[in-house]
């Protein structure tokens, strides 16, 4: 009986292994280091303009609340403006980039398989 039930996990092992040569199924691509470290890119962007809004509303907070003039708050506002105005500038072209269509030659060679 050990040697049947052996033999059965013997062969369900060998079947396991040798079926991705028998079947062939298209298999959805990896995305490639590029683009992963774009993604990781954006994140870490629109979380620094997240970080930048916040410090633009405590900022107002401060103004309104008297501790900051009116020649600091125009400065320091201003300056954080300019940083969010970059970076929403970055986070667009990161995105037009990781929407960019891939090369033909990359279709041609997923096409032949």
């Amino acid at each position: 009986m050990a040697i049947v039930i052996a033999l059965g996990i013997a062969l369900v092992t060998v079947a396991f292994v040798a079926a991705p040569f028998f079947f062939n199924r298209e298999r959805p691509d990896r995305p490639s280091a590029r683009s992963e470290q774009t993604a990781v890119d954006l994140q870490d962007l629109l979380v620094e303009k997240e970080t930048v809004y916040a410090a633009i509303q405590e900022l107002d907070f401060d103004f309104k609340s008297g501790k900051l003039s009116d020649k600091d708050h125009a400065g320091l506002r201003q300056r954080h403006e300019e940083r969010a105005a970059n970076l929403l500038k970055a986070i667009d072209e990161l995105q037009a980039a990781a929407k960019k269509p891939e090369a033909p030659r990359r279709r041609r060679e997923r096409r032949r398989g």
